[in-house]
Formats: C-alpha cells, structure tokens, sequence
C-alpha cells in the first residue's frame, strides 16, 4: 500500500513555485490538473513519439539500403567466384600445354635425328644392293668365262663350279629381300617426315601450343593492379556496321583472368560492398538499439500516464 503523500506549506513566493505553476498552466488539450508529472509525461510521450517515428523511418531505410547491398555484393561474389574458377582452369590448360609442347619440342629432336638416321640407313641400304649387284655382274663374268672355256677340269657341280653354284643361291636368297626391304623402308621415311612435319613445322601441333600458350599469357604473373579500374560497363564498344554477322561480347576478357581490367572492376565492387555493408550493418545495429529504447520508452510512459490519467482517477 502506497504511503500517504506528506503535506507541504509553499513559501511566501509561492506563486513562482515550480508545483504551482504546474497546476495552472494549460497542458494543450489536456484539462490542467494539480499532477505535474501526468503534463510532463504528456509532453514527453508526444516528443518519444515523433523520435520514434523518426528512427524507425531510418531503421526502414538503412535496412533497405543494407538488403541491396548485400544482394550486390553476394552478385559480385558470384561474378568474382566464376571468374577465378576460369582463371584456375586457365592456369591449369597452362600448364598442360607447356607439358605438351615440352614432348613435342623432344619429339621434334628425335624425329629430327631420326630421319638423318633413316637416311643414313637408306644410303647404306641403297650401297648394299648396290655391292650386290656389282657382286651379281662379276660373278656372271666368271661364269661366262667359265662356260667359254668349256674345259674337262672344270665339270659342272663339282669343284669350283659347286662353290660358285652355292655362292649364286646365298645371292639370288640376299637379292629377294630388296623388294620388301625398299618397301619397308620408304614407309619408314614416309611415316618419319610425316611426323616431323605434323609436329615440328610451321603449322604443326608444337606451334599450334606455342600459339596457345601465347594467347594464355602462360608466363605471365599476378600483378596487384593500382588505382580505380575503369568500370568497363561504361566503356564505349566499337561495333563495325558495315558487317552485319559481326557479333560483339562485352567485356571481352583478356588472360590472364587475373590481370583482367573487368576482373579488376568486379574484385573493387565486391571489396567495397563488402565495406558498405560491414559499415552498414553496425549502422543498423545501433538505430535499432535506439528504435528500441525509444519503444521501450513509449510503453513506460503510456503506462505511466495510464495510471495517473485525471479522468480516470476523478470517476
């Protein structure tokens, strides 16, 4: 149970006394009462109010600001994500490539020395049916001789006739492999220079890499690139006219990924909103910390006045 309020005497100025004024100054709408804190807190709801309207207005706005940004900077986050994912894939065909044209480079100096070795082999190949043939006319001159003579000492398959007969078969058996030997050889330098040339020469597979590995910058390195990238949405893009197939991509990326100008562009973009809405979540925190001592202070007053409302207590 409350205590029963004490009663003061005024002093002799009591008309400048802060609890008479109170009870005869008129509260706007309200009928003037002797409760000067019932005024007080009339006026004081009114202000809370208006400062909390105030503040969740700003609450609205920071938290709509705050939801597009971080809606653009997840988008920037997917960007920049698919981005280095190409850069990696480019990265890794880099180095596949530079695989590739290693062997082909080794396979350029062996079929290289490969065909000085197959033509070596052709000229001693070419020098042993030569001696054979050579071997083949002399013996026939022996023959012919021989016959010529037609002496009893020199009867046929006997002696040296028999030695000579041999001699011819081992010969007629080397003679009978050229064909298929020659055969088999020109296939080999067929095969050799084909391999050369689709490897090694102007238009083959060992330039085919070496112009990839041009276009992927492959030796090229990550360089931390200064100042504001020129955002490349805003940048004129030449079309020709005069071509009516001719089909225009924009951005157009340029390798390495890294070194990008557009890559550079969406990493500052993510990078700021990442700022923007770090910054503006610490903003929202503390407006809503106030929105809610604002509301808090609404329903304690609102309570407050409830208890001492006049009308209610004069029924």
């Amino acid at each position: 149970m409350d205590k029963p309020k004490k009663y003061e005497v005024l002093d002799t100025d009591w008309k400048n006394d802060k609890r008479y004024k109170c009870c005869v100054d008129d509260p706007n709408d309200n009928p003037a009462c002797c409760d000067c804190c019932y005024d007080t807190w009339n006026v004081e709801l009114k202000q809370t109010n208006l400062l909390f309207a105030q503040v969740n207005e700003e609450a609205k706005q920071i938290g709509e600001k705050y939801k597009y940004i971080t809606l653009e900077r997840d988008k920037f986050k997917g960007w920049l994500d698919d981005l280095i994912m190409v850069d990696q894939l480019s990265r890794e065909l880099c180095i596949q490539f530079q695989v590739i044209g290693a062997q082909a480079e080794r396979i350029c100096i062996n079929s290289h020395k490969a065909i000085e070795a197959i033509d070596i082999l052709f000229c001693m190949v070419r020098d042993l049916f030569e001696q054979v043939d050579a071997i083949q006319d002399i013996y026939n001159q022996i023959q012919t001789c021989i016959t010529k003579l037609n002496r009893e000492e020199l009867p046929e398959n006997s002696g040296i006739r028999k030695c000579l007969k041999i001699y011819q078969e081992k010969l007629d058996a080397v003679k009978k492999t050229r064909d298929e030997l020659i055969k088999a050889l020109m296939k080999l330098i067929r095969d050799a220079y084909v391999l050369h040339e689709g490897i090694c020469s102007d238009y083959g597979l060992k330039e085919g890499i070496g112009a990839w590995i041009d276009l992927l910058h492959c030796d090229e390195d990550c360089e931390n690139g200064s100042g504001t990238p020129v955002d490349p949405c805003k940048q004129p893009v030449e079309v020709n006219h005069d071509d009516p197939g001719d089909c225009v991509l924009a951005p157009k990326l340029t390798f390495p990924i890294c070194n990008d100008n557009y890559y550079r562009w969406v990493k500052k973009k993510y990078e700021d909103d990442v700022k923007a809405a770090s910054d503006m979540s610490k903003e929202l925190v503390e407006v809503n910390t106030r929105k809610e001592g604002l509301s808090a202070k609404q329903a304690s007053l609102t309570a407050a006045l409830a208890q001492v409302d006049p009308k209610e207590l004069c029924k």
